[in-house]
């Protein structure tokens, strides 16, 4: 029993040191993303950051491109958990919880190199274009997968069937106006609400 409570602890030990290292490795290409762009940084540069050797660094991702998969979908995340704070601040009035969730979303797109790379306006984001049309879908549809929940929580009994396409939709429309802004954020907010307001109200179960 000793030696079976000293094994789970070590492989908590592990489990929980994998996480910080793959977290720290992030934090890293984060930075470096925003500071010197994707297309000059090595696996080098984020293990020294890190404080790891280069081995390491390869053991826990594997390759360049697979750490790049990793940090698309940190991007995504960050950004739907952007989203989902900015809606859970006003659970009762769901018309202002989806403005403000709408302006923090188009906000942390219009400065995410992410978006950047799709209008690829220098080299620096141009070299994550490729990256991120690969896995387009896939980022698509995790965003979709994530956004769904959120609104459930804001339009309660919403059809399934409803509820992705209408997720599906609303991540689309988020990225185009991130991609093609309006003249302001507050222009592209308003622009989306007077869609999505009317599907709203329709949706809103009878008080």
């Amino acid at each position: 029993m000793a030696a079976e409570n000293a094994s789970a602890r070590d492989d908590a030990f592990a489990s929980r040191a994998q996480s910080l290292l793959k977290g720290m490795a992030m934090d890293a290409t984060v930075e470096l993303i925003r500071t010197v762009g994707w297309a000059n940084i090595r696996m080098t540069d984020i293990a020294a950051k890190v404080g790891v050797s280069k081995p390491t660094l390869y053991k826990h991702f594997g390759s360049k491109d697979h750490l790049a998969s990793a940090y698309l979908d940190h991007e995504i995340d960050a950004m739907i958990e952007v989203a989902a704070a900015a809606l859970n601040r006003y659970p009762d009035d769901p018309e202002r919880a989806l403005r403000e969730g709408l302006r923090s979303v188009i906000e942390s797109f219009s400065s995410n190199p992410v978006m950047r790379s799709v209008l690829a306006d220098d080299e620096a984001s141009a070299a994550l274009l490729p990256l991120v049309t690969t896995h387009g879908q896939r980022l698509l549809k995790r965003a979709a997968d994530a956004f769904a929940p959120i609104l459930e929580n804001a339009i309660p009994g919403l059809d399934p069937a409803d509820t992705r396409a209408y997720a599906d939709t609303m991540v689309r429309v988020l990225i185009s106006h991130a991609i093609l802004p309006a003249p302001s954020v507050e222009e592209s907010v308003d622009l989306v609400l007077r869609v999505a307001i009317p599907v709203l109200r329709t949706q809103r179960p009878p008080e």
